[in-house]
């Protein structure tokens, strides 16, 4: 309920912006039929089995979590902005994330593959339709690119769960080492102080609520890396036993550490006498100089404080 009166409050904003901040239905049935491209392809290749994959806390069952992008868009554009039935009666409670709790998603008596498919389809088109035929309302135009944003975001989550479980890459990533040449770029930018506009304007269009609303922060001077972590700058610090020593970490960092025994980066190993990452489904050896990537916190802050930085 919480998040309906968000939702509600923000497309009032939205109404205040005045028609001439509105998308074209055009220009809206594009991203509405790019999202949904975008999430089929995710998921083309993979088997049945792969579509709902092993219970895991971070991430969601493949296949109620593309059921879930296409209630959301039932919900917010069908019903809502155009106070229209939706396409599938028990949508609300299958796949609701609010009321349905995370672990049980894999126990569900979901719909098939064939049928959510079929759903996203028809929810795809049904939208299409209505944008097509107008009219427009503020109302519309903001819960559409809602819906779309929403989906993007979990194309993001879709990608990072193949990475999870080990999957073959999607097609539009290529995990191929990044060029040798590139990098390193040690030492610090200084970056001047000065007034900084932080947050959206209000007749600048589509907005979430977090970026509500520019306002101006002055900023002291400061430095900061030139670069991201790299690689090597963390595999300096796993090899110098920056996981085995307490006082690199935080207390719940410590109890992390205990917990999960964790030695090194998630998807990393030792092979002979070099590192190795996990892409995928494919080890390949440790490029130097590229950003390092799935540590979480504890690991971030362990690093800082071992490299004298924060």
């Amino acid at each position: 309920m919480r998040a309906r009166i968000e939702l509600c409050q923000l497309a009032q904003s939205s109404r205040s912006q005045g028609a001439d901040s509105m998308n074209t239905a055009s220009a809206l049935i594009s991203i509405v039929t790019d999202a949904r491209a975008q999430t089929f392809a995710l998921h083309a290749d993979l088997t049945d089995e792969q579509m709902l994959g092993p219970l895991l806390s971070i991430v969601n069952p493949p296949l109620w979590e593309i059921g879930h992008v296409g209630w959301f868009m039932e919900h917010w554009v069908l019903r809502h902005a155009l106070g229209e039935p939706g396409i599938m009666a028990s949508s609300e409670a299958v796949y609701n994330s609010a009321t349905v709790a995370h672990d049980t998603r894999w126990d569900l008596l979901l719909p098939s593959r064939v049928q959510t498919i079929k759903y996203l389809e028809d929810l795809r088109d049904r939208v299409v339709d209505r944008l097509a035929n107008g009219p427009i309302t503020p109302e519309l135009d903001y819960f559409t690119q809602l819906s779309v944003y929403h989906e993007d975001m979990h194309t993001e989550a879709f990608t990072y769960t193949r990475q999870t479980h080990g999957y073959t890459p999607p097609a539009q990533v290529h995990p191929a080492s990044a060029p040798t040449v590139a990098g390193p770029l040690p030492g610090d930018a200084e970056v001047a102080g000065g007034t900084f506009i932080l947050g959206a304007e209000p007749d600048g269009g589509f907005v979430f609520d977090n970026e509500k609303w520019d306002h101006e922060l002055e900023i002291a001077p400061f430095k900061i890396a030139r670069a991201a972590v790299t690689q090597a700058e963390f595999a300096e610090f796993t090899e110098s036993g920056g996981y085995l020593y307490p006082k690199l970490w935080c207390p719940a960092g410590q109890k992390w550490l205990k917990e999960f025994g964790a030695e090194h980066p998630r998807y990393w190993r030792r092979a002979a006498d070099e590192w190795e990452r996990r892409a995928y489904d494919k080890w390949v050896p440790l490029e130097p100089n590229r950003p390092v990537v799935h540590v979480n916190w504890y690991e971030a802050d362990a690093f800082c404080r071992w490299a004298g930085r924060r």
